[in-house]
């Protein structure tokens, strides 16, 4: 069912073998704790382990982002359909070192692209992974997605829908090995970036909507074999599965699941991983209990898996408020006094910061326009107010979500957020956080959940498990809005006409980038997020956009892709191009 194809193009792969060599040095675990010193590159996913998506690059500016032009465009594969689903998506971030690109398309098809001319791109190799598409793209969630690469040593580390990890050589895209990670045909599939520290290649599974039991996997990258797993929800007899108060062992298909790539800290030796939604999504009465550590962040020890703490921010949702998007490592003055803190624009609609090292809550604030399903955060727990220690099933605010008594329901923030996956910014220069997300409510519809077979019922793996689903209201909006990072309170506010998925790139230049579902990359400015620049691609963006320098040149790059169906697009967006490239801009 799975043959790998390499496709290099063979005019020249010794030649272009010893040009990469020549270029790049091997990704050693030093260049990537000092990423930021290679400002021309973008060696991470999230550009450094602290998750800043920061470029220092200066040469694109609030002076010269008006000169701003199309420099070339790389047409990519991934349009297939898949099960369920008309076409791949493209939301990945491409990595970047020494004029060499690399990105995935939503297949998990890895392009090695040579961008050093700065006026042209070559594709020297794709390496396709094989993927049965109709049969794993109907057990995907939410779109065939794909969203990074990472790099090690010589290698290229990638991953496919159907719950592979490979090793590739990264000159040539000839396969290393490959190991089978995460077991579709039990709903499981892996979408997110992995996160290479040392000789580990941390990855998560998704598919929280299909009864899975989460976990967090570490691949031991020199013998392609696992080196550790830890589960997202604790088993029997650890701490945490007494908040699963159902009697039936329901935490063995509870959700909290993985698909955003993690952050990780060198001065603690900790991972911070946000957590999916509990399962059912929508019907907590079938999990009593606060359901750890669904819709929460887990800090890790990289080394071995081991849980140092962990923070929920949704005790026993009933909303789908699932956290799995990045949380940003900074340091900063509180009171007067340094703290080492991890920040968070959750889907709940707060901003939270914790202490990093304890997981203690420092301060949180309502960031969306519309909150309704709490009245506010605890100021000293962090907990929602109208959270009750005495009740297994949370009431929160009366009307905000479904019941089995009252199964309709309308919330603000709507399904996505909040802020969903499309990562937030940090700019250090300017001390500002940007968070991008959507504006809006919408109903929610429960259907009352039935047991799995193994708990007595019917429902099986990969049938779909959410007890319920939200149905729009109205065409929801979006937003960018630039935070201070101690205190969430709002600097500035830009406004866009649907949702952001995309994520936003903030540089030295004092600009922030972002792409809009309708088409178009934006350029801002950082202090006032007034718009400056804006070029229409005639796709939908929906990845991050990155920049790097060749030959200390500054281009602006963003994947421009489909995104899946939704029922308040406008007609114009439903007749947009099917299309699947990469923009690459400068000066």
């Amino acid at each position: 069912m799975r043959k790998l194809l390499v496709s290099a193009a063979v005019i020249a792969l010794a030649a272009s073998s010893a040009l990469s060599a020549a270029r790049a040095a091997d990704m050693s675990f030093e260049r990537a704790l000092n990423a930021d010193r290679e400002p021309q590159n973008w060696l991470l996913h999230h550009k450094n382990y602290q998750g800043h998506r920061f470029s220092a690059l200066k040469e694109i500016n609030t002076g010269t982002v008006g000169s701003l032009r199309l420099a070339f465009t790389v047409g990519l594969g991934g349009l297939q359909s898949g099960g369920r689903y008309a076409q791949g998506n493209l939301e990945a971030t491409p990595l970047v070192d020494n004029g060499m690109m690399y990105i995935p398309d939503g297949w998990g098809s890895v392009y090695a692209i040579d961008v050093s001319s700065g006026k042209k791109a070559e594709i020297k190799w794709k390496f396709d992974p094989g993927v049965d598409r109709a049969w794993a793209g109907d057990v995907a969630c939410c779109g065939v997605n794909n969203r990074g690469v990472a790099f090690w040593k010589d290698k290229i580390i990638s991953i496919a829908l159907d719950g592979r990890i490979f090793a590739l050589n990264r000159a040539t895209g000839e396969v290393i090995w490959e190991r089978k990670v995460a077991e579709p045909a039990l709903g499981e599939t892996v979408t997110l970036a992995p996160l290479v520290i040392r000789d580990l290649a941390i990855i998560g599974s998704a598919g929280g909507e299909f009864g899975i039991r989460g976990w967090i996997d570490a691949t031991d990258l020199n013998t392609g074999k696992q080196a550790w797993r830890t589960y997202t929800i604790p088993g029997a007899g650890e701490p945490g599965n007494e908040t699963w108060k159902d009697g039936k062992e329901h935490w063995k298909h509870g959700g909290a699941s993985v698909w955003v790539t993690a952050t990780y800290d060198p001065e603690t030796e900790t991972i911070y991983q946000g957590i999916g939604n509990a399962g059912p999504d929508y019907d907590p009465e079938y999990r009593p209990g606060d359901n750890k550590w669904a819709a929460s962040v887990l800090a890790l020890d990289p080394n071995n898996g081991k849980i140092k703490w962990g923070f929920q921010y949704t005790p026993n949702d009933p909303y789908d408020y699932d956290e799995i998007s990045e949380h940003q490592i900074i340091n900063a003055k509180v009171n007067g006094e340094d703290r080492k803190l991890v920040v968070h624009g959750a889907r709940n609609g707060f901003y939270y910061v914790l202490d990093r090292v304890n997981g203690a809550f420092v301060a949180g604030k309502q960031y969306v326009d519309q909150l309704t399903w709490t009245r506010g955060l605890d100021p000293k727990t962090g907990r929602p107010l109208d959270y009750d220690p005495d009740k297994d099933v949370q009431p929160y605010v009366a009307g905000s979500h479904p019941s089995r008594a009252n199964p309709s329901a309308t919330r603000c923030p709507s399904t996505p957020g909040g802020k969903n996956w499309e990562p937030a910014a940090y700019n250090p220069e300017l001390n500002l956080i940007y968070i991008p997300s959507s504006e809006g409510c919408n109903q929610l519809d429960l259907v009352a959940q039935a047991d799995f077979v193994d708990q007595g019922g019917t429902v099986k793996p990969r049938d779909r498990f959410t007890g319920g689903a939200g149905k729009p209201l109205q065409q929801t909006t979006g937003s960018i809005k630039a935070l201070d990072p101690v205190t969430g309170e709002i600097k500035a506010v830009a406004r866009t006409d649907l949702p952001n998925w995309s994520g936003v790139l903030a540089t030295g230049g004092n600009l922030i980038f972002t792409g809009l579902w309708e088409g178009a990359l934006v350029a801002y400015d950082g202090r006032t997020l007034r718009e400056l620049w804006r070029f229409d691609t005639g796709c939908g963006v929906v990845a991050p956009p990155i920049s790097y320098a060749v030959n200390g040149k500054q281009y602006v790059a963003v994947a421009a892709g489909p995104k899946w169906q939704a029922t308040t697009r406008p007609e114009s967006l439903k007749l947009a191009n099917a299309c699947s490239m990469v923009y690459v801009f400068t000066l």
